[in-house]
Parts: structure tokens; sequence; C-alpha cells
């Protein structure tokens, strides 16, 4: 294997990526249903797309800069939990 490949297996790697990714996703879609609608009836959904990329480097820095690879990956299983919970109820219709 050529060393220049070698942070594929790195648990930071995948959990700065692509699981950072996942979990700011949901938390997004998990915001849409906390927040009240705003006048024009759009801003529950405007404002957590205008935050997304504060959402991303939020959670990025935190996987990053976290000294304990355990606690960040438990971190971010609860932040998923805690987001995804909500949003695949509403999917489901069990939200009304």
């Amino acid at each position: 294997m050529a060393p220049h490949f070698r942070y594929f297996w790195s648990s930071r790697f995948w959990l700065a990526g692509p699981v950072t990714l996942i979990v700011a996703v949901f938390v997004m879609a998990a915001m849409s249903l906390w927040l009240p609608q705003g006048l024009a009836g759009i801003d529950h959904l405007l404002v957590p797309l205008v935050l997304f990329p504060l959402i991303w480097t939020v959670i990025f820095f935190y996987v990053i800069l976290e000294n304990n690879i355990k606690r960040a990956w438990l971190v971010m299983m609860l932040l998923f939990a805690i987001n995804a919970l909500p949003v695949v109820a509403s999917i489901l219709g069990w939200l009304k």
C-alpha cells in the first residue's frame, strides 16, 4: 500500500469527511421541524439552508480539534440520532 493513501485507514478521516456531512444534513433537516414558521411561511425552510455551512463548519472543527476520537464518535452518533429521529418520524407521518 502506498504511504500517501494511509489516511483512508484513519478513523478521523472518515469522521471528519462523510460522517460530518451526513450529520450536518440531518441537523439541517431537523431544524425545519422545530423552527417556527415566519410571516412568509418559508423561514423554517430558509434559515436551515442558510445556516448549513455554519453547521457543517462547527461540526467539522469539533471533530478535527477533539483529542479523544472515541468521544468525537460518541458525540457525532448522539447528534445524528437526536436529529434523525424527528426527521424519520416526519417522513413516516408520525408527526402531524
